[in-house]
């Protein structure tokens, strides 16, 4: 548990980096960067995510960006470890416009998924995070709202993302699932985050310092 608190503490003082490099106190050797950097490559190949994705790791932890809205995914290097192309469903969307990453944080033992979609109209954020909730209760029909405190983060004139959690009942007990939504342009950004009930304000800082840097990628392109 100190070592949770500890993390929540450093992510809170430095709220725009990656999760991830609070962690990464020791720099990585060469053999670690070129471990990762294979590792993005196999990701890429794997969801057939050449020319939409590109290997952007400096690190010990594989890192990509979707090139065309920005979006980088840095993951936790563990078998959960996924990129998402989401198929054409006649809606007009070309492949490439509605991608995903997955990960699992081991450590922390949260799973999280970020989307990156160009919709032609892109719907409202409200209507996103609304369809986001729908998705949640559909999957676990007794979920609860959850009214305790979260970590909310906004970064300088830009505005806090829209989000929604909730308290869910899984095989490995209860769960504080979470949705947070931003738009920048024509693309929507969304952060799903799931993790253990106890540690809802760990989840939602998590999930909160991945929409950070989403933002702070997109709003700097």
């Amino acid at each position: 548990m100190i070592g949770r608190l500890s993390f929540i503490a450093a992510l809170l003082a430095a709220p725009v980096v990656w999760a991830q490099d609070v962690q990464e106190a020791v720099p990585p050797t060469p053999a670690e960067i070129a471990d990762a950097r294979a590792r993005a490559d196999e990701l890429i190949r794997n969801a057939g995510a050449e020319g939409i994705f590109a290997n952007k790791t400096t690190g010990r932890l594989p890192t990509v960006e979707h090139l065309a809205s920005g979006m980088r995914c840095r993951f936790s290097d563990s078998a959960n470890d996924r990129i998402l192309i989401f198929p054409d469903q006649n809606d007009g969307v070309p492949r490439g416009d509605d991608v995903g990453c997955a990960s699992r944080e081991e450590s922390l033992l949260i799973d999280a998924t970020t989307y990156a979609t160009r919709y032609r109209p892109l719907p409202s954020e409200d209507a996103v995070i609304n369809d986001a909730v729908s998705a949640i209760r559909n999957r676990w029909p007794d979920a609860i709202p959850f009214d305790g405190a979260l970590a909310t983060t906004s970064i300088g004139d830009w505005p806090a993302p829209k989000y929604a959690a909730f308290k869910v009942t899984m095989p490995d007990g209860p769960m504080l699932t979470m949705a947070l939504v931003h738009h920048v342009g024509q693309w929507g950004y969304k952060v799903r985050a799931t993790g253990r009930f106890e540690d809802a304000m760990l989840v939602s800082v998590y999930a909160g310092v991945i929409m950070a840097n989403i933002q702070t990628d997109a709003h700097g392109r």
